[in-house]
């Protein structure tokens, strides 16, 4: 029965086969004509593919009968009447006969698919049937295979491990031995090592150089009673040694011991496969979250970013306004017959000073619009040589007008102390910015918390510091809100880690702030704290950034 079971499945991989090549040869000549992947043609030939590389990979494993179930589904997924209609929009007549050619090739393939299938499963088929149920039962127990060159030893050694509840597979050599391997999954080899031409030393070697094979357990075999042979075995890497003549009850022993070994590595990979899966996983999700947190900060902001717009929109307008007055002035006077030198030299001077105030504060309302969409859109950007208290101030001022417009009443004594000899310094300005406003914001969520609980002669302070040492750039920022208890300082920069109520922050503001400081521009991040008193950060930036590190 076994050599029938081969011949079906040999004969069913072939149209699988050609389902797979002649999709894959489709989908690259569709992605080369620019169809996307989401399209309902392209989607169609994928769903062919996966489905058909599925079955050739269950074919030595899976039931007969659950196969009959599941390859229809491929011949029903091979139905590409929208990819015919297609066709024509994209390619040209030589190029579209060949492309007609393989999609023939497919069906033909799905409808001799179909006929193996029908064949299979037909009550009268001489075909592979079903497991009976005791060997199905063997199966469960464990799937064996049997080298030794002497027919007689493989018979004897069937019977008992059959008996045993294990489905047995013969080989009578180490070739056949590594066929048998490649075409067939088996939970342990029992191998004899005396056999002509290709001897069991040869055949474990070859096992365990083979990194497919390399997990199999292998248990030898032999009549050899010299303890050197063990020793060789085990050095290269087989399970365990039984010399000839074996105990039945030590034999049931051994291979029980080393099914379980191999059931708890299995499980072991298994649960290492799903750790990968969900550390990646993960990883997506922080991805996920980080492009939320970026968003809801920018939306927090929303406000204070208006209100900073509207500052240069205004002085733009207004000089606009002062600028078209003193052109028609300047007309009125070139209409005169005489005009006046020194009336149209200030004329001129008026009008060059409201022209470059106009370009100055449209460049700045240009900052703000491009620092808004890097940090909505997670753009990388560049680092420049920037103005560290410029940087400073802006984000106080956002992060002030911020709050403001989500609770008008608050309000907050800010206390600037800002060195005007910093040096300017090579940083990405938007991601400092966006740093700096994470921490003045969470500032000002401390001290209206803290304003909540404490007496009527509270008043919320942030001071604000730059200086320069040897060798960075210090900004410190501290407040008088409610502080940060020892055992959550340890953990404010972990990512995912909030002290807000749940929904009103994602936490991962300071830790993606740790990370934009620390590890980007090679700086320092610290805070100290004490309850109920103030919170203070300081953030280091190198006045000389670290070429290797970024």
């Amino acid at each position: 029965m076994n050599s029938a079971i081969s011949k079906i499945r040999h004969d069913l991989r072939t149209p699988l086969n050609h389902l797979i090549g002649y999709g894959e040869i489709l989908t690259e000549m569709l992605a080369d004509e620019g169809m996307s992947e989401e399209e309902p043609p392209f989607a169609a030939l994928k769903e062919v593919i996966v489905r058909a590389g599925e079955l050739v990979r269950s074919l030595q494993t899976l039931p007969d009968e659950i196969f009959c179930v599941k390859a229809p589904e491929v011949v029903r997924a091979a139905s590409l009447d929208k990819l015919v209609d297609r066709l024509p929009s994209l390619f040209e007549p030589p190029k579209l006969a060949e492309l007609d050619a393989d999609l023939s090739r497919m069906s033909q393939a799905a409808r001799r698919l179909l006929e193996l299938i029908e064949h299979t499963a037909a009550p009268n088929s001489n075909s592979a049937a079903p497991l009976p149920p005791d060997q199905a039962a063997r199966s469960a127990a464990g799937t064996l295979l049997v080298v030794d060159d002497d027919a007689d030893n493989r018979e004897l050694l069937r019977r008992m491990l059959e008996r045993q509840g294990y489905a047995v597979t013969c080989a009578a050599s180490g070739p056949e031995c590594l066929e048998r391997l490649g075409r067939t999954q088996f939970d342990l080899v029992l191998l004899d090592v005396m056999m002509p031409g290709m001897s069991g030393f040869d055949v474990l070697s070859a096992i365990r150089e083979d990194p497919a094979l390399r997990p199999v357990p292998v248990i030898v075999i032999s009549g050899l009673e010299e303890s050197d042979a063990a020793i060789r075995c085990i050095q290269m890497g087989a399970e365990d040694y039984l010399p000839k003549p074996f105990d039945p009850v030590l034999l049931k022993a051994r291979i029980g011991a080393t099914l379980e070994k191999k059931r708890l590595r299995d499980q072991e990979a298994k649960y290492a496969r799903d750790l990968e899966d969900a550390f990646a996983e993960l990883h997506g999700a922080k991805d996920r979250l980080v492009v939320q947190e970026k968003l809801a900060s920018l939306g927090a902001l929303t406000a204070g970013i208006a209100h900073e717009l509207k500052n240069p929109l205004n002085f733009i307008t207004n000089f606009a306004s002062l600028a078209r007055e003193t052109g028609v002035e300047l007309q009125q006077e070139l209409a005169k017959g005489t005009p006046d030198a020194k009336e149209i030299r200030e004329l001129l001077e008026t009008l060059a000073g409201n022209l470059e105030r106009i370009e100055s504060h449209g460049k700045r309302a240009d900052r703000i619009v491009r620092g808004m969409l890097l940090h909505s859109h997670g753009q990388p950007g560049r680092r420049e040589q920037s103005d560290v208290n410029a940087l400073v101030d802006e984000a106080v001022n956002l992060a002030y007008q911020g709050m403001r417009a989500h609770d008008s009443s608050f309000n907050v004594t800010i206390e600037k102390q800002l060195d005007p000899g910093l040096p300017q310094i090579s940083v990405v300005p938007q991601d400092i910015s966006r740093v700096f406003v994470n921490i003045v914001a969470n500032a000002f969520y401390a001290t209206e918390e803290k304003k909540k609980s404490a007496s009527p002669g509270y008043q919320p302070r942030l001071l604000v510091e730059t200086r320069q040492t040897e060798s960075d750039v210090e900004i410190v920022f501290e407040d008088n809100g409610a502080g940060i208890a020892p055992e959550i300082a340890r953990k404010i920069f972990d990512p995912f880690f909030t002290t807000k109520p749940a929904g009103t922050g994602t936490g991962l503001g300071l830790s993606i702030s740790y990370d934009i400081v620390v590890r980007a521009h090679q700086g320092r991040l610290t805070t100290e704290s004490v309850p109920g008193t103030f919170t203070r950060f300081r953030i280091g930036l190198p006045k000389q950034p670290n070429r290797s590190g970024g």
